[in-house]
């Protein structure tokens, strides 16, 4: 524990803190908005959530004409997008938010909620989610529209630019959102509506597990991955309306997955690891599709392991076994794409501040060579 604490000690200043707190501000029928170049975190085959904070004026959206106002876009090419989050205003300013998604049997489907005149002009928090069947929108950490498709599949890459404040070219200004856009976030899974709730006041930086979080206090950089950010039109920023409070997660990788299976698995987060955080669970993404993996397994220890530990069934252990303290199996092992979770609600008792566990997730996988076993990294995050 006392390698736990004094981790605490040096990484202090990583801790949570008043954000710059700025937005990105765009007006509909005024060309405008940020691209960035393709990253296939921007695509992830395990589902995904979308969200952000937004400001927006329905009544001084343009009719006449068809527009859409979009929150975030991936690939602008016409009828080319693989996940879209916008407001269908259409040519009479329909009040029509909508998390569309494309997937690989290059079908577009949507989750549509149709919100009040004036109801997003305060600042409010949007998520669109996508688990491999169902569509969902929340509002604020609420759940407000689910579309099922029919069938099973992942998001279609189609590479391509991602977007943000605005959609596809072909009418410039006309895709353009109308009010602000703050801390946009990609994330590799479909998380639960507590998830969304536990961290939407939280300005992210540095989550694990391929996360992208869009700041946009000063920079459009998104800075955790070193995505540029390429401005065009009339587009600045604003002091953003939502309060909200900067955290870095203290987490640490310990080993690394195994490499020789179909996919690799990795492990992230559903929100910060706070004290009090009762929606709080740990996820391993990219781990085997459901028809491959019989059992699966999550173990919590305090020590990483040595070098001298010998390999488990091929797999290398992250952990010291002599220092498990809780293991929990997973049935089933994973989810529709192939993701596996753990909820873990965490104490609000503040003696738990630095205390940390290293978790590593386990499968049995068929299509994972002769040994049918694989592993995720290990994970040590530490409580704050």
């Amino acid at each position: 524990m006392r390698t736990l604490k004094s981790l605490v000690v040096a990484f202090a200043l990583a801790g949570a803190a008043v954000s710059q707190n700025q937005a990105i501000q765009l007006t509909t029928g005024v060309d405008g908005g940020v691209d960035y170049a393709y990253d296939p975190l921007m695509l992830p085959a395990t589902g995904i959530t979308v969200e952000a904070w937004v400001t927006f004026d329905d009544s001084t959206v343009p009719t006449g004409f068809y527009y859409w106002p979009t929150v975030a876009r991936q690939n602008v090419n016409p009828n080319q997008e693989s996940w879209n989050l916008r407001v269908s205003s259409g040519n009479a300013g329909a009040r029509s938010l909508q998390f569309i998604i494309r997937t690989t049997a290059n079908a577009l489907y949507s989750a549509t909620y149709n919100f009040a005149a004036g109801e997003f002009l305060q600042p409010t928090h949007l998520a669109g989610t996508f688990d491999g069947q169902t569509i969902r929108i929340h509002k604020n950490g609420v759940q407000v529209a689910t579309y099922v498709i029919p069938g099973t599949y992942a998001l279609n890459n189609l590479g391509g630019t991602l977007r943000v404040g605005n959609g596809d070219p072909v009418a410039p200004g006309r895709e353009a959102w109308n009010g602000t856009i703050d801390e946009l976030r990609v994330w590799p899974m479909a998380r639960t509506a507590g998830e969304i709730a536990a961290s939407m006041g939280q300005e992210l930086a540095g989550m694990p597990g391929g996360v992208l979080a869009f700041h946009m206090n000063g920079t459009y950089d998104e800075t955790d991955h070193n995505l540029v950010g390429s401005t065009f039109g009339t587009i600045g920023f604003v002091p953003s309306q939502a309060a909200l409070t900067s955290l870095a997660p203290l987490t640490f990788q310990q080993g690394a997955a195994t490499t020789t299976c179909t996919r690799i698995p990795e492990l992230t987060l559903g929100s910060a690891p706070t004290l009090g955080n009762a929606d709080f669970s740990l996820y391993c993404v990219r781990g085997p599709l459901p028809a491959n993996a019989n059992l699966g397994v999550v173990i919590a220890a305090f020590g990483a392991a040595p070098g001298s530990q010998p390999p488990f069934f091929g797999v290398n252990l992250a952990f010291d076994i002599n220092t498990v303290v809780a293991q929990s199996l997973l049935l089933p092992a994973t989810t529709l794409l192939g993701n596996a979770r753990f909820q873990l609600p965490l104490p609000s008792d503040p003696s738990f501040t630095g205390v940390g566990f290293l978790f590593q997730f386990g499968f049995q996988d068929a299509a994972c060579g002769p040994q049918g076993f694989t592993a995720s990294n290990g994970l040590l995050f530490l409580m704050q």
